[in-house]
């Protein structure tokens, strides 16, 4: 029987089981008593094997069996799930996915696991005949049992039962940007209706608007992944690198189950990677260095993701060794990187952020997980190209947290519209807290820096028209002043513009080569009389 139809399938459930174990496996080195777990686990190496096998992919099927048999002893008592183990039960789920990935490609080659077989039959007997080396192609052969191959459609009818299906990625893609465009042209044929007067068409836009507004939420919907889709990798890239460097660490994620937009996720996977790497390696002190401090021998790395309203937050905290923000100033004088006198008027927010300037780095010696001063800065980039914003606070010798503040999605936002010379730009609303209007006498100048007072605390000024490099306009001093009250990374900052245009729902546009190099700016969107908007990265405009 022909087993090709459900090779895919099979790669697809196989995956969805290996992308469970490295986390799995990390948390019961931690606390080999926890039984959910362990039978959790077993579950999954359980039902590998038996798809496999089903398949007729006897070497998958063999290491995955000797995985199960280990596990078992684990859940019986019979072992304890030593460091040693752990290793080898995490190459053994490496090689699976290897494996895996070469029957997906349609690869005739094999891979040589003799060696990863040997010892993991050395720690314990298996009790099934999976353990034989099997090195022939990983391809369905014409040699697989009857009986066996009968089953096949069975078992795999019974996970396809679920009412989901498989959508690809660029469907889903295409959906967001015909949505948007729909958006757009929602506008146009509104400003049309306006300029006609036709009273009898204000009904059916409308009804057409709430139409457009449920697309959006469903197409949204379909879109919108759990947080545990690229979380499952993070314990086993801390343990790794704990053991690498001779500390110990523990690792916990919260919120695994908040979702978030496709395309976020991909985009801040390797920021947060590198925050963890950071954590590591600069953040968490070895444990001989701890207990001298009076702290536990392990450290505590936590990732915890909360939704507030129409944002994600990402924090990502350690109990390590924290910053000095006295000793990043003068790192950052000695480096060129500011001035004494910028350094004087640092605060610690501030001081915290030169880590994200290129080539600022505090680490006496480069390894190869970080020192070399490159990756804050790409992870500061990631977090402003989805419309987020990154905020670090730290205290010396009891740790850090970094918080990435990001919007469910980015493709379609909601903005405040400013005018500003010849430009109109358009504000994100999750920056903005307020808007006020304020006289031109109530500025207040203070060491060269702008101040106002719009409420009960002064907050720093700055001229939309002086970050785009135009000209001021001068004008009466008791003439009121629209001011935008923003929050960028839970720091206060006021924007004077020209004037406030009032909302809008944007579908926001990538900018390209040659726009691509201004500065402030994160995409653009097309007004409903076709004007161009530029849509404002506040962060970058500071």
């Amino acid at each position: 029987m022909d087993m090709s139809p459900y090779r895919d399938l099979f790669v697809s459930e196989a995956r969805s089981h290996l992308s469970a174990f490295g986390e799995l496996i990390v948390r019961l080195e931690d606390s080999s008593s926890d039984s959910a777990s362990i039978n959790e686990l077993f579950r999954h190496a359980h039902s590998l094997k038996g798809m496999a096998a089903t398949m007729g992919y006897e070497q998958i099927a063999g290491i995955a069996h000797l995985m199960e048999d280990q596990l078992g002893r684990v859940r019986s008592g019979e072992s304890r799930l030593l460091p040693d183990l752990t290793d080898l039960l995490l190459e053994g789920s490496d090689t699976l996915t290897r494996l895996v990935s070469l029957i997906e490609s349609g690869s005739d080659t094999f891979e040589d696991t003799a060696g990863l077989i040997e010892r993991l039959s050395a720690l314990g007997p298996a009790t099934e005949a999976h353990t034989a080396v099997h090195t022939e192609p990983l391809h369905e052969g014409a040699d697989t049992p009857r009986e066996t191959a009968a089953s096949a459609p069975h078992q795999f009818r019974q996970t396809n039962s679920f009412k989901s299906i498989r959508i690809k990625t660029e469907i889903l893609d295409h959906l967001v940007n015909i949505t948007g465009e729909l958006i757009t042209n929602r506008y146009r044929l509104a400003e049309s209706i306006r300029q006609a007067d036709a009273a009898e068409c204000r009904e059916p836009l409308h009804q057409l608007t709430t139409l457009l507004r449920n697309l959006r939420d469903e197409v949204f919907k379909a879109r919108m992944l759990p947080f545990s889709f690229i979380a499952e990798r993070f314990p086993r890239l801390v343990r790794d690198l704990a053991r690498k460097q001779g500390k110990d660490a523990h690792f916990q994620v919260d919120g695994k189950e908040i979702e978030l937009d496709r395309g976020i996720l991909e985009e801040i996977a390797e920021p947060i990677v590198h925050i963890l790497r950071n954590a590591v390696d600069h953040g968490l002190e070895t444990g001989d260095e701890r207990v001298t401090a009076g702290k536990p021998f392990g450290g505590t790395i936590t990732l915890t993701v909360r939704r507030d309203k129409d944002h994600i937050e990402i924090v990502i905290a350690d109990d390590g060794r924290g910053m000095d923000p006295e000793r990043l100033k003068l790192k950052g004088v000695e480096k060129g990187f500011i001035s004494p006198e910028q350094a004087a008027q640092m605060t610690p927010h501030e001081a915290y952020q030169l880590i994200c300037t290129p080539g600022f780095s505090t680490a006496a010696t480069v390894t190869d997980i970080s020192g070399r001063g490159v990756g804050m800065d790409a992870v500061r980039e990631a977090v402003h190209a989805l419309g987020g914003i990154l905020t670090i606070q730290s205290q010396s010798g009891q740790g850090s947290r970094f918080i990435m503040r990001l919007p469910i999605t980015v493709s379609i936002i909601h903005a405040l519209i400013v005018q500003c010379g010849p430009f109109e730009i358009a504000f994100p609303l999750n920056v903005v807290t307020r808007t006020v209007e304020l006289k031109r006498s109530e500025i207040i100048e203070e060491s060269g820096r702008s101040t106002v007072i719009p409420g009960k605390a002064p907050l720093p000024l700055r001229s939309l028209r002086q970050a785009l490099q135009l000209p001021e306009a001068p004008g009466p001093e008791d003439a009121l002043m629209p001011i935008i009250v923003c929050d960028i990374g839970g720091t206060p900052l006021a924007f004077s513009v020209d004037r406030i245009s009032g909302q809008q729902e944007i579908f926001v546009r990538p900018l390209r080569s040659p726009l691509s190099y201004l500065q402030g700016f994160s995409g653009a969107t097309i007004a409903g009389d076709g004007r161009v908007l530029f849509v404002a990265d506040v962060s970058a405009l500071v």
